[in-house]
This record gives C-alpha cells, sequence and structure tokens, in this order.
C-alpha cells in the first residue's frame, strides 16, 4: 500500500514539473533560457568603447544558438531560421588591465526567439533583453525600434548578425 502511494505522489510531483516547464516555455512573455550557456557558443565579440554602438552594445558578448538554430547557421544562406530557436546573448562587462581583457560582472542578456507567426512584424523574431540577466528587469519596451530597427539591414540573413564560424 505504502509503495503504491509512494508511486503516485512521485508520478503527480512528475506530472506537475513537467507542466510547469511547458508552460514556462509556452507563456506569451519571452524569458531567459534555462541553461543556455550550455548550448552551441555562435561567437564572442567584444564591442570597445571605439565603437559608435558601445553605448548601447558595449560589453563582451558570448553568443548562443538552440539545438533547432543550429542546423540552419552551419548551413548559412538566407533560408529562414526554424520556428523555436533561440539566441541568446550573454554580455558582460570587461576590463583592460595590463594589454589583456577580463570578463566581468553581467550587464545584460538579450534573446531572440523564432515564432514565424506571432512575431510577423518584427521579420518573425520576438526581442527582449534583461538587465544583469534578472527575469524581473525586462528592457524592451518597443521591439521594433529598440531591436528590430538594427537587425533590418540583415533580412538577408534573416535578420541576424551570427554566422558560423568554421
Amino acid at each position: 500500500m505504502r509503495h503504491k502511494l509512494f508511486q503516485t505522489v512521485i508520478v503527480s510531483v512528475a506530472s506537475l514539473s513537467v507542466a510547469g516547464v511547458l508552460a514556462a516555455q509556452t507563456g506569451d512573455r519571452l524569458r531567459i533560457p534555462a541553461s543556455f550557456q550550455r548550448w552551441y557558443l555562435v561567437n564572442s565579440l567584444l564591442v570597445t568603447k571605439d565603437s559608435p554602438q558601445f553605448d548601447t552594445t558595449g560589453g563582451l558578448h558570448h553568443v548562443y544558438v538552440n539545438d533547432i538554430g543550429l542546423a540552419r547557421l552551419k548551413k548559412g544562406g538566407s533560408a529562414p531560421y526554424p520556428d523555436g530557436t533561440v539566441f541568446a546573448d550573454d554580455v558582460r562587462e570587461f576590463s583592460l588591465f595590463d594589454g589583456e581583457y577580463t570578463e566581468g560582472k553581467r550587464k545584460v542578456i538579450p534573446v531572440m526567439l523564432k515564432d514565424s507567426k506571432k512575431y510577423r512584424s518584427t521579420g518573425g523574431w520576438g526581442f527582449q533583453a534583461w538587465a544583469e540577466g534578472d527575469p524581473n528587469k525586462p528592457l524592451v519596451t518597443d521591439p521594433v525600434k529598440s531591436c528590430f530597427a538594427c537587425h533590418t539591414p540583415q533580412k538577408a540573413n534573416d535578420y541576424l548578425f551570427s554566422t558560423y564560424l568554421h
């Protein structure tokens, strides 16, 4: 009897956990993907004070893509990324000492999510960024002005700056 009760409790807890994960993934709001740092590292980029983009995108960027978008990234070309593709950018402060750049604290985590129906007005991409990587500090209130306007010149690469490095 105890064994049967224990199994029922385990199955119920597992079902609730799965439901919670699915709800987090299918909710209306973009979220910081869990463990995105374990995805494929697309590229690292250092935007210094010499760049005209420093005020908006300055820092050390580590750009990641999930498994859904990796094959398209490798293939290159102008084909759209599949729905469900997610790019996450871990932007860090950096310091320069004695000719060496050192990674510092997190500044922001921008995320792009491909959903060609939901985000039709922004090329099929949803955009959001969170200050210091804090899910309670979203920054993007107007994705067209804040994000998509900058990505528009990259239309031939499905609005992405990232390319596969061999």
